[in-house]
């Protein structure tokens, strides 16, 4: 398989063979998708130290974050984590073999399963979460000074609100709701 191509050669593939398709606007789409990428792939070979993938990471990371006792529907872990319902599961599961998380019954509703991120998962997260800080600070220190940065945090927040939809109050209502069930069981 030939290797992938560069973005600065798609880019110049770009100008000189369809200049009229070409904008500033392209550039800057095409470069923060390729950082993604790029940044995703990295990351997804950094992760396997720690028997990881970037989609078991990531679901440990949400529930951290989560206010105490780190909980939350697999619903609202699907829809935060853009992956399919089939998916969470078997993260879910993955992760609860581990001992990572424990899924159980919503009290106040017995169609739905609470997900909780047990004391193992914290300890887990918090160490992994910390190398894999290390690694960006290392990967960003290596190229942008601390201005330049929090310049490009800036410029990438302006653009990030004007595309992600606004939060309404059903979820910070629904997720005040799963606290409550979560520490009432």
């Amino acid at each position: 398989m030939p290797p992938r191509r560069t973005s600065e050669e798609l880019l110049h593939l770009f100008k000189e063979n369809w200049p009229e398709g070409y904008s500033s606007s392209e550039e800057v789409m095409l470069r923060l998708y390729h950082t993604a990428l790029r940044h995703t792939e990295e990351m997804q070979r950094f992760l396997l130290q720690f028997d990881l993938s970037t989609a078991a990471f990531v679901t440990l990371r949400v529930l951290r974050r989560e206010p105490t006792p780190h909980v939350m529907t697999p619903s609202v872990l699907h829809e935060t984590l853009v992956m399919s319902p089939a998916g969470i599961t078997k993260v879910l599961k993955q992760r609860e073999a581990k001992g990572f998380v424990s899924r159980k019954l919503d009290t106040s509703d017995k169609r739905r399963n609470l997900v909780q991120l047990t004391s193992a998962g914290k300890a887990k997260i918090t160490k992994v979460q910390q190398a894999v800080r290390e690694f960006d600070v290392d990967l960003l220190g290596g190229v942008l000074g601390e201005r330049d940065q929090e310049r490009l945090a800036q410029l990438l927040r302006k653009l990030l609100v004007s595309l992600e939809p606004r939060k309404s109050a059903d979820a910070g209502a629904s997720r005040a709701r799963e606290r409550r069930f979560a520490l009432e069981a």
